[in-house]
């Protein structure tokens, strides 16, 4: 989730090196959360999201704790563009690590059986290393700095990510049955979306028997967009082999807003990545993708 306006929220990070990790829980539907204290209170669950910019708050967290809404700012999403209220937060955490004097987006509440309070992205994740290790599903965050090389083995690719045309989400190479694309790394996608574009170079039949009617996406506008869903034989990433993926097709409109719907563009979601162990370090715009800590090789 993007606002198009700038907030102008004033962030104080209070960042110490946590000395443990946070459980990755799955939140009903594909999601995976983590706990978060908002205000100080907790814990709820929070999304932790490289593709989110900054944070939000789904409505009827919002009511639960009475927060006061602010001006409303228009929010660009998965699937448009909607007018969204903002509400303070005097803190949130995660993982020892807080941002204060928050300015949080109010999100409608989801449409399926997930039980989220909220997202979370790169404004919690700035001055941090964020270390997804999904096998062994748990998140750490140590702030900065920290010596890469203990955190990294000899088997990690890093990946310097390319920028996209609105957002601070990053991009890296990807192949999809062989195609070059483009893909956006998104750690709040429970699903890989693929545009029209990249299925049609990649050669996917999309009205055939092994593709059919994909879950609906909303997004934060609410706006129903239909999707095409199948499994492909392979993708790649950072020297990364994933098998028999599970793809929406969409063109949906964030590929636009990013800039890079005229080519094969895909958003990376969490399903290709459950065998990763992903390093990340928004600031610096670079990642890597390394062997999991649970001895499951990437």
């Amino acid at each position: 989730m993007r606002p198009i306006s700038a907030i102008a929220a004033s962030c104080l990070l209070l960042g110490t090196h946590a000395g443990s990790s946070v459980p990755l829980t799955p939140a009903g539907n594909g999601h995976l959360v983590v706990p978060a204290f908002v205000n100080g209170k907790g814990t709820v669950p929070f999304i932790l999201d490289t593709g989110a910019d900054g944070s939000h708050v789904y409505e009827w967290f919002a009511k639960l704790q009475d927060l006061r809404p602010g001006t409303p700012i228009r929010v660009e999403g998965m699937t448009g563009a909607a007018m969204m209220p903002t509400y303070r937060l005097d803190s949130l955490a995660v993982d020892g690590r807080t941002i204060r004097n928050v300015e949080v987006t109010g999100l409608p509440d989801r449409k399926d059986a997930e039980i989220a309070a909220g997202i979370t992205g790169n404004d919690l994740m700035d001055g941090a290393i964020a270390i997804f290790d999904y096998p062994c599903r748990r998140v750490t965050l140590l702030a900065k700095p920290v010596s890469m090389h203990r955190i990294l083995t000899p088997d990690a690719v890093m990946i310097r990510g390319g920028t996209v045309l609105e957002g601070t989400q990053l991009t890296l190479p990807v192949k999809m049955n062989g195609v070059a694309g483009i893909a956006v790394l998104d750690t709040g996608s429970r699903g890989t979306q693929v545009n029209s574009a990249f299925a049609q170079a990649a050669k996917l039949d999309i009205d055939g028997a092994s593709f059919q009617r994909g879950e609906t996406l909303y997004g934060a506008a609410s706006k129903a967009t239909e999707t095409r869903e199948g499994r492909v034989k392979e993708v790649m990433f950072a020297g990364r082999k994933v098998n028999d993926v599970a793809v929406r097709v969409a063109d949906v409109s964030v590929f636009k807003s990013f800039g890079i719907g005229d080519g094969p563009a895909m958003i990376l979601g969490i399903n290709a990545m459950m065998a990763q162990r992903l390093v990340y370090d928004h600031q610096a715009k670079r990642f890597w993708f390394d062997r999991s800590r649970c001895n499951v090789r990437a």
